[in-house]
């Protein structure tokens, strides 16, 4: 696709789907008919090439990319001075009175894959405060379906909500301390949040998940190492859905390339 086009189908999707309201970004896009800014179209240009790679892509091919305007460690077009800032400045979101350590990206985009894939369990490892777990729960019930969330920690949390199970637990040992039934159903939606025994977590889930399942590592730029000897163990079984990690720019995601979807 050309830009000359771009252009063309973000006038005609403004006026056909949007009862005429552009985004920003529409806005800017329908600019470069009168200002042909050079910065802007090298942009649009890295967005259409992004895109023609379609919406599923490979975590090898994904991790590779290396170009102008991305930070080369988070591969994201999200500079790292914005990432810093997207939980809060004075404090974090909060959520029923708790901490919920979200940017506010990755708070939209799951409430958008919550919002697709309608999973009936959800594994959280890492529960923190249990704050997320709730988050999580309260999302479903808003949406309009059931869904039952086990939160595995180490530490016990104050909190507790009647869809959610807390489990306390060592993710290095995870398969000692779930039960055999934790993801008997499905849709499967499964987060990665807990910075320890991750390999062992991925390794876990991976034969309970089933095509079109999720599995989200959030803050993966620390975690490329098992990222790459999962993907290397399943080869194509896995693939970034860019249709939320690049949803606000390539990577605006604290999941860098690590929003995955079970393919086959």
């Amino acid at each position: 696709m050309t830009i000359d086009r771009l252009i063309r189908q973000t006038h005609a999707r403004v006026a056909e789907t949007q009862q005429g309201v552009p985004t920003y970004y529409d806005r800017r896009v329908i600019r470069q008919e009168e200002e042909h800014d050079p910065a802007w179209r090298a942009r649009l240009e890295h967005h259409l090439a992004d895109r023609g790679e379609g919406r599923f892509v490979s975590w090898p091919v994904r991790a590779g990319v290396r170009r102008e305007g991305l930070d080369p460690y988070r591969r994201s077009e999200l500079p790292d001075e914005t990432l810093i800032m997207s939980q809060g400045t004075a404090q974090p979101m909060r959520w029923r009175g708790g901490h919920l350590f979200k940017s506010v990206y990755d708070f939209a985009l799951t409430t958008m894959l919550l919002e697709e894939l309608r999973p009936a369990g959800i594994l959280e490892i890492g529960s923190g405060t249990g704050t997320s777990a709730l988050w999580l729960a309260d999302l479903a019930a808003s949406i309009g379906f059931p869904c039952r969330i086990v939160s595995l920690d180490l530490q016990p949390v104050e909190v507790s909500h009647p869809s959610v199970e807390f489990v306390v637990g060592d993710a290095r040992r995870i398969g000692e301390v779930l039960s055999s039934d934790v993801l008997a159903d499905g849709p499967r939606l499964v987060f990665e949040d807990a910075h320890v025994g991750v390999a062992e977590v991925l390794d876990y889930v991976h034969p309970r998940l089933r095509e079109g399942d999720y599995l989200v590592v959030e803050d993966s730029v620390g975690k490329t190492e098992q990222l790459a000897a999962f993907d290397a163990a399943h080869p194509g079984e896995y693939a970034v859905d860019t249709g939320y990690t690049d949803f606000f720019g390539r990577n605006t995601t604290s999941c860098v390339d690590s929003i995955l979807r079970r393919m086959a």
